[in-house]
């Protein structure tokens, strides 16, 4: 789950700060380097808070499956 939600963060960056350079104006190199730069940071704090939110989820699983466990009712 951490790397899809990685990989779409950061084609949604790259992509965001395309747009942007295309606005305004920039050269295409400089445009270019910001995006991917962009992507990379934007990849990695995908990673980051795909892991957490996986995490979460999966604790918030187990504490309602260990709950029914002890009380199916």
């Amino acid at each position: 789950m951490a790397l899809h939600y990685a990989f779409r963060l950061s084609l949604i960056a790259f992509a965001t700060e395309s747009v942007r350079g295309i606005f305004s104006h920039a050269d295409f190199l400089g445009a270019i380097q910001s995006a991917l730069i962009a992507a990379v940071i934007f990849f990695g704090l995908g990673l980051v808070f795909g892991e957490v939110a996986s995490r979460l989820v999966e604790e918030s699983v187990r504490a309602s499956f260990e709950k029914w466990k002890t009380n199916p009712e």
